[in-house]
């Protein structure tokens, strides 16, 4: 719950605030917009000719954080964050009520929910603001964990990784060279 209330705080700060740019390569940096594009703007992300999203957000300098929230779609940041901080919520509360759950099903029985069909079925227009909930988060617990698999089966990506910093890292790597 205070994860989706930190994030809801930061969507409306994005939305009601500034035009400055900055560019950044820390998570720990104060978030900085410009101009936030409308819902329909963010969404008609430009596309390479194999299929695969441009990130112009990532670069060898690190990320354009002026330039991620730009591309950000506000509602599919809402949807998401909402729709996988209530399946982390329900999946904590059923492993409360039932320790053996995680025995008998394991924890990759959250990948099947349909809190989670309904994110990753998103598509592109999810992948964004995903990548925005791993980068933001000083945390790499298991809502960032289940942001960073959404990711990953969205991007078509082949890589391993160990947890969602790892992951972004990882991701990030690939994405600068498919640029070449």
């Amino acid at each position: 719950m205070k994860k989706t209330v930190i994030i809801f705080l930061c969507v409306i700060l994005l939305v009601l605030s500034g035009c400055s740019r900055e560019v950044s390569s820390s998570a720990d940096t104060q978030i900085v917009t410009e101009n936030n594009q409308s819902s329909t703007e963010a969404s008609s992300t430009s596309v390479q000719a194999e299929g695969a999203m441009e990130w112009p957000e990532i670069t060898e300098n690190g990320v354009d954080e002026a330039l991620l929230f730009q591309n950000i779609d506000i509602v599919s940041l809402e949807t998401i964050a909402t729709e996988l901080q209530m399946l982390v919520d329900e999946t904590v509360e059923e492993e409360r009520q039932n320790p053996e759950i995680v025995l008998k099903e394991g924890f990759t029985r959250v990948f099947e929910s349909e809190r989670y069909k309904r994110v990753v079925d998103m598509g592109e227009v999810a992948m964004k603001p995903l990548y925005l909930i791993i980068y933001k988060s000083e945390s790499a617990g298991m809502y960032e964990y289940i942001c960073a698999m959404a990711l990953y089966e969205l991007s078509g990506y082949d890589f391993t990784w160990a947890n969602s910093k790892e992951f972004l890292e990882i991701f990030n790597s690939k994405i600068l060279e498919s640029k070449g």
